[in-house]
């Protein structure tokens, strides 16, 4: 599957010289220019494109389970997970996230990183250290956040809900997780210098962190910061119905507007989730030439909605697609978000229109992918000249049983039917970083060991002062209700329609 000129070739083969894809080509002709140091699957095989998580959370790997907030009521519990941790413990996590990425068919991520204030630079090397030691692709961005940080409106309106013992804790406690604005942006400038470029796999970019908790001037700062590195931007935007009336109440317009009127938004810049993009912003966002990362198993998880892939993809603007660390099922497979997609894709209004195309997706998938991860252009497609990030899949299982789906086109069966274990062999920058099933650049086994280790002795067990601002969350989500009752109620047009609660009777409105 190269999606390129020719998305699918049938009995094909590709040739890995280095870093990048030196042919591509029908099986027979790409043999004769062999021999190969390597020959890697066979004809039970696919070779196909490595895919791009558009917008990820390294730090949620360890923390799997229940999701039962919108993110306005996990906004309060976030900070309770910044208890003790070790510079090492963070490496483990970043690499027990990269390991699952692999295997679940990712070669590179769009990974927004909160970090921990106790720590040099915020945490941020470690983490880039382990992406670099396992060979993985990258676009690190560290958050920024300076307004609104408790809620959807100002921290001291939020405050003055308290009671004053209770205000005076809170605003001595991280909640909110907004830490220093100027040693964030001279960390990511530190960051910019010493790590965007490594290995020609890693880039830094800036992370607002979503917009109601950042300022105009914070995101006039990152976008000043972007243009003077030539990095990127990557920010959570229309993430929750309550974020978009927030919008129209505190600036008089859209999300999409506001960025576009700051100059914010542009081909550098991943708006992750936008889950509640209007009509009018559609029009906006497709000029722009910004990718929105759809991460359909998240959205559903933390009731954040239904991303209008449909519609974004019909008014010319980019998708690509992400899991947020949270996976549908836990599991980091991007073949089976891939699949919630393009389930979500389908309208039950449109009879003659049901499924999405699958070559539209896929191909959305990879080149606006390669945009969001800053290599725009170098990945995404099997075609001479490329990045080699590869994936080699078993084909025996997605198209069982036999004669079932031999008139049934090749990439229908992929979206519908492929899994992570059918995955076999990765290859990231030319160096195959799964071989046969085997990480080749992470030992898991010692992994597990150590991790184990660091969670039970450290990470998960807080001390006095954490489970205190754990134990702040609670104690103020009372006052939220009231802060979001109206938002979460007010009447929009509905952009999808999934069941009926009444059925009008004949010869009525």
């Amino acid at each position: 599957m190269t999606l390129d000129r020719t998305a699918t070739i049938e009995d094909g083969a590709v040739i890995v010289a280095g870093t990048t894809i030196e042919a591509v080509g029908p099986r027979a002709e790409i043999a004769a220019r062999g021999p190969f140091d390597r020959v890697i699957g066979g004809p039970d095989h696919i070779v196909m494109p490595g895919l791009v998580n558009g917008h990820f959370h390294s730090e949620l790997s360890v923390g799997p389970g229940h999701y039962q907030y919108v993110f306005e009521q996990a906004n309060v519990h976030v900070h309770g997970g910044y208890g003790p941790a070790l510079e090492r413990d963070l490496y483990l996590i970043a690499q027990h996230s990269i390991a699952a990425m692999i295997r679940g068919g990712q070669t590179s991520a769009v990974d927004m990183y909160y970090g921990r204030p106790s720590l040099p630079r915020f945490g941020t090397e470690p983490v880039l250290q382990a992406y670099a030691d396992t060979g993985f692709r990258v676009a690190f961005g560290l958050v920024a956040r300076d307004q609104h940080i408790y809620a959807h409106e100002s921290d001291e309106c939020f405050l003055d809900r308290l009671p004053p013992e209770l205000a005076a804790e809170v605003r001595a406690s991280p909640m909110g997780y907004a830490w220093p604005l100027d040693e964030v942006l001279a960390t990511y400038e530190h960051l910019a210098r010493t790590w965007d470029g490594h290995d020609g796999r890693i880039r830094t970019v800036l992370a607002p962190d979503w917009t109601p908790a950042c300022s105009d001037e914070l995101y006039l700062r990152c976008r000043r910061l972007a243009d003077e590195y030539d990095t990127g931007i990557t920010s959570h935007v229309l993430e929750t119905r309550s974020e978009m009336h927030f919008s129209h109440d505190r600036y008089g317009m859209s999300a999409v507007e506001r960025l576009h009127r700051l100059g914010v938004l542009g081909p550098d810049m991943v708006c992750a989730h936008f889950v509640w993009v209007t009509d009018e912003e559609l029009r906006i966002f497709a000029d722009s030439g910004a990718v929105a990362s759809n991460n359909p198993g998240s959205n559903l998880r933390l009731s954040a909605g239904i991303a209008r892939t449909r519609d974004i993809m019909a008014a010319g603007g980019r998708v690509a697609f992400g899991t947020d660390g949270i996976s549908f099922n836990d599991d980091e497979d991007m073949f089976a978000e891939l699949r919630l997609a393009s389930y979500l894709y389908r309208d039950p209004r449109d009879f003659e229109h049901v499924r999405a195309d699958s070559e539209q997706l896929l191909r959305a998938a990879g080149e606006n992918g390669a945009r969001a991860v800053r290599h725009d252009g170098r990945l995404g497609r099997l075609a001479p000249g490329l990045l080699a990030d590869l994936l080699v899949l078993d084909r025996t299982r997605i198209a069982a049983p036999a004669g079932r789906y031999d008139t049934t086109p090749f990439l229908d069966i992929l979206i519908d039917r492929a899994q992570r274990h059918d995955l076999r062999t990765v290859l990231i920058n030319g160096q195959v970083v799964m071989d046969d099933g085997v990480l080749t650049t992470i030992d898991e086994t010692a992994l597990a060991a150590e991790l184990d280790t660091a969670l039970r002795t450290r990470v998960y067990r807080p001390d006095a002062r954490t489970r205190r601002h754990q134990e702040l969350g609670h104690l103020v989500s009372g006052v939220l209700p009231d802060i979001y009752r109206d938002p979460y109620s007010r009447e929009v047009v509905g952009g999808t329609l999934f069941n009926a609660r009444a059925v009008p009777s004949p010869g009525r409105p």
